[in-house]
C-alpha cells in the first residue's frame, strides 16, 4: 500500500505535538521537595532566629518544608556566594540582610552585588536606637554631641565591626554634626555589650530590644516616627537630626528564577507575613513583619546600595583596590 507524503507529514507533526505536550504534563507543581534557605551568619543571632521563623510559616504556604542552612563568614559573602552560584530553581533561596548584601560589597570585593539576586520579599526592618549605661551623664543626643565637639575624638562609641550598620550610623550622626569621635570595634554585639557595661565604650547603637534585655537607656532612635513600645524615645529627627538607619532583612533567590516559581515564592512570603502566628512571635522579638513585594524590594536594596555605597566612599572606609 502506498502512503501519501501528506499523511506522512500529518503523522510527524502529530507525534512531534504529543512529544512536545510530555514535558509539560510530567513536570511536577513547585515546589514538590523541602527548600533550602541560606543564612549567611551562623546560628543564634537575630538574623538566624528570623529565618527559623519564616521558614516554618512560609513553608506551610508552599505545602514543603523550608530548612535552614547556616553559611557564616567574611561578613555574610560566603553565603551570599553560596547562594548566587545556585540552580535559579526555586529549591535554594537566601535570607538576604542589609550588612551582606549592601554594605560588604561597598567595603570590599566580595563578587556580588544586589543586581546578582532576585528579590522575593522583604520581611523585616528594625531601626537602630542609641543607647548609653544608666548611669551615664549623657541624657540626650544633644549632650553626647557637645561631648564630642568639646573633647574631640574622647567620645567612644562601639559596634559589632568596621563597616556594619552600627558603625556607619553613628559615622553619619558625627559626620553631620561635624563632630568626632573614636570608633571602638568588637567582633560582636555580645562582646561590645560587654565593653559598655565595663565602661570601654560610652555609648552604642543597636536594636531596641538590647536596651531592654541589659537594662540601657535609649537617647535616640534611628526612625522616621517614635516605636510603639518606646513612645518616650524621640527620634534622631527630633533631636535635630533627620538621620534614619535600619536593620533589614528579606528572602531573595539566585537571579532568573522562573516567573511562575518567583511568583509562588512571593505569595507564600506574603501570606506568611500576614498571618497572626507570625506576626505573634515576630512581636516578641520586637521585630514586627515589614513587607514588600519583590519589584518594591528590589528598588529598595538597589537604592540603599546606592546610599550607603556613597557614603563609605566618602568616609573613607572602602577597602584600597
Amino acid at each position: 500500500m502506498k502512503i501519501r507524503p501528506a499523511a506522512v507529514r500529518g503523522l510527524l507533526w502529530a507525534a512531534l505535538a504529543c512529544a512536545a505536550a510530555l514535558p509539560a504534563q510530567a513536570q511536577p507543581a513547585y515546589p514538590d521537595k523541602p527548600v533550602t534557605l541560606v543564612v549567611p551568619f551562623g546560628p543564634g543571632g537575630t538574623s538566624d532566629i528570623m529565618a527559623r521563623i519564616l521558614e516554618r510559616h512560609m513553608g506551610e504556604r508552599l505545602g514543603q518544608a523550608m530548612v535552614v542552612d547556616n553559611k557564616a563568614g567574611a561578613g555574610g559573602a560566603i553565603g551570599m556566594l553560596q547562594l548566587m552560584r545556585a540552580r535559579p530553581d526555586g529549591y535554594t533561596v537566601g535570607l538576604s540582610v542589609i550588612g551582606p548584601e549592601v554594605l560588604q560589597p561597598a567595603i570590599r570585593k566580595t563578587g556580588y552585588g544586589h543586581q546578582n539576586f532576585d528579590h522575593v520579599c522583604r520581611t523585616y526592618a528594625v531601626p537602630l536606637m542609641m543607647m548609653v549605661p544608666k548611669d551615664s551623664p549623657f541624657q540626650s543626643v544633644a549632650d553626647v554631641l557637645a561631648f564630642a565637639r568639646k573633647n574631640p575624638g574622647t567620645l567612644t562609641y562601639g559596634s559589632s565591626g568596621r563597616g556594619t550598620l552600627l558603625h556607619l550610623a553613628m559615622e553619619m550622626l558625627l559626620d553631620k554634626a561635624q563632630a568626632n569621635g573614636l570608633h571602638v570595634p568588637y567582633k560582636s554585639s555580645g562582646e561590645m555589650v560587654t565593653g559598655l557595661l565595663g565602661k570601654q565604650v560610652m555609648l552604642f547603637s543597636e536594636t531596641p530590644t538590647v536596651s531592654r534585655q541589659y537594662g540601657l537607656r535609649p537617647l535616640a532612635v534611628f526612625a522616621e516616627q517614635r516605636l510603639p513600645g518606646y513612645p518616650d524615645v524621640p527620634t534622631m529627627a527630633e533631636a535635630g537630626w533627620p538621620i534614619t538607619a535600619s536593620i533589614w532583612g528579606g528572602v531573595i533567590a539566585p537571579k532568573g528564577l522562573p516567573a511562575p516559581v518567583l511568583a509562588r515564592l512571593e505569595s507564600a512570603c506574603q501570606a506568611a507575613l500576614a498571618g497572626e502566628a507570625y506576626k505573634s512571635e515576630a512581636q516578641r522579638l520586637e521585630t514586627p513583619p515589614a513587607y514588600m513585594d519583590g519589584p518594591r524590594f528590589a528598588a529598595f536594596a538597589a537604592q540603599q546600595s546606592e546610599a550607603y555605597g556613597k557614603l563609605i566612599r566618602d568616609l573613607g572606609l572602602a577597602d584600597k583596590d
